[in-house]
């Protein structure tokens, strides 16, 4: 930071000396001409420093990042790093599939296995419909006693009771 604070000075210095030789009719010399990079990568530097504009952009960046809440720093912080750099970028990117088919694949297998165990079921336990009114006033029931009481379930109630003389 020092070296970049020396640099810009130097670069003042000469860019007044030219605008001096310039102004008294004189000629400029070859090695202080602004063609080299250094020059101009310095000179960019040095006009960006005295453009009011980028200053208040980044004292309006500054108060910005002061004014967020320190987890909001943090996401914004871990974010920059991740996303700065193209490897740490790839790596992210593979992360996020490999763990993304990991899901799927775990699903997957769930699901063929809780089909398997359905497809093991009798087909009377599948399919009757007394079985099923027994849920449903069993989960009614259960409602009704967190509730306030007001639930019908005498229409299950009978339906159970004409399942059970058909029977």
């Amino acid at each position: 930071d020092q070296l970049r604070g020396d640099n810009m000075e130097l670069y003042k210095k000469i860019k007044f000396v030219q605008e001096y030789q310039a102004s008294e009719g004189g000629r400029s010399s070859g090695r202080a001409d602004l063609t080299t990079a250094a020059m101009r990568k310095y000179g960019q530097n040095y006009e960006d420093s005295i453009n009011p504009f980028i200053e208040f952009g980044k004292r309006e960046r500054e108060r910005g990042y002061k004014d967020m809440r320190v987890y909001d720093r943090i996401t914004l912080t871990g974010s920059k790093f991740l996303l700065s750099n193209k490897y740490t970028r790839a790596f992210l990117f593979v992360y996020t599939i490999a763990l993304h088919l990991l899901v799927f694949s775990v699903l997957w297998q769930m699901s063929l296995h809780s089909h398997a165990a359905i497809a093991a079921m009798p087909t009377h336990e599948l399919c009757s419909r007394h079985r099923l009114l027994e849920n449903a006033l069993r989960v009614f029931k259960h409602a009704d006693a967190d509730g306030n009481g007001q639930l019908d379930t005498s229409e299950f109630e009978a339906a159970l009771e004409e399942e059970a003389t058909d029977t």
